[in-house]
């Protein structure tokens, strides 16, 4: 742990628990009174607008002057934090922790004398107005006092109707408070209970823990694929015509199985590189590489997403969701690189001559459905075999046209 630069001098007080909410703010109100009668400056840290404003209300109605500092009237936040340690002045804050500012003893401008003097008022005094789901945060409000060795004293107002406190507070305490007729602004201060909080704290720390962590696990599965198009990507963008060469050929030697029409990717490459030359066929298979690529990771992401959201139902066949998402996002992962290897086998073959002066791949021709007289495209399906008699599916040959395709359907 690393030592404060001087010793912390604030002092801590116990918590006091109230029976109600209404109480709670009352007894909160009349303290924050006498402290503003004795001159001595206060910060009262809220967890939501609205009960800054309910605050608020219990403040004037004792006839307390004080400022509010939350998202509504955000634009003064520097002068209202910069004042916050004058002489009498209390400053009500919404999610005062984390601000990152040392808020000065007798206010920004102040002469080592009026410094002195609210020192020996007893420093900043910091009230919160109910303990927050991470200790962290509570100690963060704490810290705003007693800095740099300055005096200070910090107490925390919590109620039984507040969220931490309805779910963890122990029965008995509930019970032993309406028995003795307890008044609901009149506290008490049980050791009890603020272990009991404390160690509720820890718990939601721990499970709101295992929550991220159990995003990153998942996070990490689409991580490895993003590295890995991510790299493939800055070869085809920014590489050099080797790098290109590299990345078709990688593509040339896991595809040679998507063979069409008996012609090899290696083939396909080696014929358009010998039609349009080795710098203007790289130039023109940069264009088609990065195209494909980033439309295919488009719809991939798109996949992934969906499958996130839904695979946390597998839990109920008593399977793991980590587990199912890593299986089936390899799964969807490899059908991507099988598009991609195909998408670009097809795109290549298109690559003609015309296309000389330019860098990307030539625009695909304008399909022409080809269909037998009489029959009605629209019913066919997908994954239905051509009519054409090629024994190809449709989406495969008549929905690509195929030179196969029209040769057919010519000869009949």
């Amino acid at each position: 742990e690393v030592p404060t630069n001087k010793p912390i001098v604030r002092k801590d007080q116990n918590d006091l628990i109230f029976q109600t909410e209404q109480g709670k703010f009352s007894a909160l109100a009349r303290h924050v009174k006498t402290l503003h009668q004795k001159g001595q400056p206060v910060l009262i840290g809220t967890v939501s607008i609205e009960k800054n404003e309910l605050l608020s209300n219990y403040l004037r109605r004792e006839g307390v002057p004080h400022e509010m500092l939350n998202a509504k009237n955000h634009e003064r936040e520097g002068e209202i934090v910069a004042g916050a340690g004058e002489k009498a002045c209390v400053t009500v804050a919404t999610n005062m922790a984390g601000r990152g500012v040392d808020i000065k003893l007798g206010g920004a401008l102040a002469t080592p004398a009026l410094a002195q003097e609210v020192k020996d008022l007893g420093g900043l005094y910091v009230l919160g107005t109910e303990r927050h789901e991470a200790r962290r945060i509570d100690n963060q409000l704490r810290g705003r006092s007693g800095r740099q060795g300055d005096p200070g004293e910090t107490q925390f107002f919590v109620s039984l109707e507040d969220s931490l406190m309805r779910i963890f507070a122990p029965d008995s305490l509930k019970s032993l408070m309406g028995r003795f007729g307890i008044p609901e602004d009149e506290p008490i201060q049980n050791s009890m209970v603020s272990r009991a909080l404390e160690s509720a704290q820890t718990k939601i720390e721990g499970f709101n823990f295992d929550s991220r962590k159990h995003v990153l696990e998942f996070d990490n599965v689409l991580d490895k694929q993003r590295r890995a198009i991510y790299e493939r990507r800055r070869k085809i963008l920014v590489g050099n015509p080797e790098e290109v060469a590299g990345v078709l050929q990688e593509l040339a030697a896991q595809g040679d199985s998507l063979a069409l029409e008996g012609v090899s990717f290696g083939g396909v490459l080696k014929q358009k590189e010998e039609e349009l030359g080795t710098e203007q066929f790289l130039n023109q298979a940069r264009g088609v590489l990065l195209q494909t690529l980033d439309l295919l990771w488009v719809e991939h992401l798109e996949s992934m997403e969906y499958l996130r959201g839904s695979v946390n139902l597998r839990a109920y066949g008593q399977r793991d969701p980590l587990t199912e998402y890593r299986k089936e996002g390899t799964h969807i992962y490899k059908q991507m690189e099988e598009s991609f290897r195909g998408n670009v086998f097809e795109m290549l073959e298109r690559l003609n001559p015309a296309g000389a002066g330019g860098h990307t791949a030539s625009p695909a021709p304008v399909i022409t459905l080809s269909v037998p007289e009489g029959t009605d495209a629209g019913e066919l399906g997908r994954n239905d075999p051509c009519p054409c008699g090629s024994g190809k599916k449709w989406k495969n040959c008549g929905l690509k046209n195929t030179e196969e395709h029209q040769a057919n359907m010519a000869k009949k």
